[in-house]
């Protein structure tokens, strides 16, 4: 490291540095793990609203109704997980000085 920053090297195949974009892409919704606890109480909240189906067909409305209302809290609270993570971390934007890549090569080495 120098007086003047650290330097980066750029990837050598142009290929798009998501750690640095300004917007999420829909395709990279996935692979950002900060998504995933909302995902996995989503799928939790699906699965038990298909067992609050089982057990109703089967006869104990009671239990039932227990499960879709865990269901209903599941699924909610994945849905608000989801949603705040989306709108609550959007990366600052730069001011028109600074570049997305420092230089490679100091000048004069």
């Amino acid at each position: 490291m120098t007086a003047e920053g650290p330097w980066e090297i750029p990837p050598l195949d142009d290929a798009p540095d998501i750690a640095r974009a300004t917007e999420p892409e829909p395709r990279i919704t996935l692979a950002d793990a900060r998504n995933w606890p909302g995902f996995v109480l989503l799928i939790i909240g699906g699965l038990v609203a298909i067992a609050a189906a089982v057990i109703g067909v089967v006869g104990f409305p009671g239990a039932a109704f227990i499960f879709a209302l865990v269901a209903i809290a599941a699924s909610l609270s994945g849905v608000a997980l989801v949603l705040f993570e989306r709108r609550g971390h959007r990366p600052q934007p730069r001011g028109p000085e600074s570049s997305p890549w420092q230089s490679t090569i100091p000048p004069g080495a």
